[in-house]
């Protein structure tokens, strides 16, 4: 995986240890599989979101070409992430 905002990264971890989340950790070992994908291995690029302590991710394959382009939001209190949820949710979720 490709951190393209360190900082950003290094305050939301610290974010969701402080409260005791592991949903955050657990999407991001789920994009981590992505990558390892058999038939189309690439690269996760993660940046900063507008919505706060969210990501944006890229998969990038060898070639260049981007795949698979979504979010790693955070449903906070109140949820401020402007992304639809059928049910309220606390915790990080991923959006395509």
């Amino acid at each position: 995986m490709k951190i393209m905002c360190q900082e950003h990264y290094d305050e939301v971890v610290r974010y969701a240890e402080s409260i005791g989340d592991k949903t955050l950790r657990e999407c991001l070992q789920r994009l981590e599989r992505r990558e390892r994908n058999p038939r189309h291995p690439c690269e996760i690029e993660l940046y900063k979101d507008f919505a706060p302590y969210s990501f944006l991710f890229k998969e990038r394959y060898p070639d260049g070409r981007v795949g698979l382009v979504g979010g790693l939001v955070y449903h906070g209190r109140p949820d401020r992430s402007c992304c639809f949820i059928d049910r309220p949710f606390h915790g990080w979720a991923t959006h395509t």
